[in-house]
This record gives structure tokens, C-alpha cells and sequence, in this order.
């Protein structure tokens, strides 16, 4: 009977040495289920900000590109008030407008217009652009534009000139007209 209590005894140590490690297990598993939910949920989080912040940026990029083609028909209505026919080309072809956004035309004379609706003052590279769009433009339609006063417009809501494009205007006075249009 000694024996059988000693092995009876064996036995139970034997399990609860098995229980215990089996019970660490059991915690380092449920610690480390913890820390993976914890960081799904971290990832879930950043997901839904990521999708947010997309959502924002298509809603500001259609606002803006809203903005901007109001921009346009409010300048070629200003034009148009002036006798002016105007054609909308940035609004026709979108980004496909080759820089120019109106073609306006009176008489003798053809406008070629660049709208920028902006808060920030624009910078003299954006004029030097235009400029480069035009001339490729005239290049390209000799033929239509031939015998024509030809004028190249750079219109902008922005009640400020930045350094560089008032250094610019003074410098290539025949070359562009710069208007502040509200």
C-alpha cells in the first residue's frame, strides 16, 4: 500500500508539474492573443484614418477642380462683358488644355487666358509656363491665328504678387498682361 501511495503521489506531482506548464503555456498564449488583438485593432484604426484621409483628399480635389472651372466660366463671363466670344477650352478639355483655359476673340485680337483661382499669390514659374503653352499653341494653329493681335492674359484671384512675377512683369511688360480678378 506504501508503494501504490508513493506512485499515487508521483503521478500527482507529475500532473501538476504538467498542469502548471500547461497553465504558463495557457497565459503566454492569452498574452500574446492580447497583443495581436491589440494590434489589429491599431491596424483596423489606421486603416479607417487612411480611408478617411482619401475620402477628404478625392472630396478637396473635386472641390478644387470645382472651384476652378468656376473660376473659368466667371472669367469668361467677364470677357464676354466686354464683347468678347469665348471659347472654353479648359473647361471642353480639362487637363488636356494644352495651358490655355479660354480662347476669347474680338475683332482683330485673340486672348489667350490662363485662369488661377488661388489664396497664395502665384509664382513666376506658372508665367513662364503659360507663356511656353502659348507660344506652343500659336505654333501649332498658324494657320487660324494668322494676321491676328495675339494676347496672352494671366488672370488670378489673388490680390497679392509675389516678388518674383512683379520682377517678372516689369521685365516682359509686352510679353503678358497679369490681372487680379476677384
Amino acid at each position: 500500500m506504501f508503494i501504490i501511495t508513493i506512485i499515487l503521489l508521483i503521478i500527482i506531482l507529475i500532473m501538476q508539474s504538467k498542469y502548471k506548464k500547461n497553465n504558463a503555456q495557457i497565459i503566454k498564449l492569452n498574452k500574446t492573443i492580447e497583443k495581436l488583438n491589440t494590434e489589429n485593432n491599431i491596424l483596423k484604426y489606421k486603416i479607417k484614418k487612411q480611408k478617411d484621409n482619401y475620402k477628404n483628399y478625392l472630396k478637396n480635389k473635386e472641390n478644387s477642380f470645382k472651384k476652378g472651372q468656376d473660376y473659368e466660366l466667371k472669367i469668361k463671363k467677364h470677357f464676354e462683358s466686354m464683347d468678347y466670344k469665348v471659347y472654353p477650352n479648359g473647361y471642353l478639355l480639362g487637363k488636356k488644355d494644352g495651358g490655355i483655359d479660354l480662347i476669347a476673340y474680338k475683332n482683330n485680337e485673340v486672348s489667350l487666358v490662363q485662369c488661377k483661382c488661388y489664396k497664395n499669390p502665384p509664382k513666376q514659374e506658372l508665367l513662364r509656363k503659360f507663356i511656353g503653352d502659348c507660344e506652343l499653341y500659336i505654333k501649332n494653329n498658324e494657320n487660324k491665328l494668322k494676321n491676328k493681335i495675339i494676347k496672352k492674359i494671366f488672370v488670378t484671384s489673388c490680390e497679392q504678387k509675389d516678388y518674383g512675377v512683379e520682377k517678372f512683369l516689369n521685365e516682359n511688360q509686352n510679353i503678358i498682361t497679369y490681372l487680379i480678378l476677384v
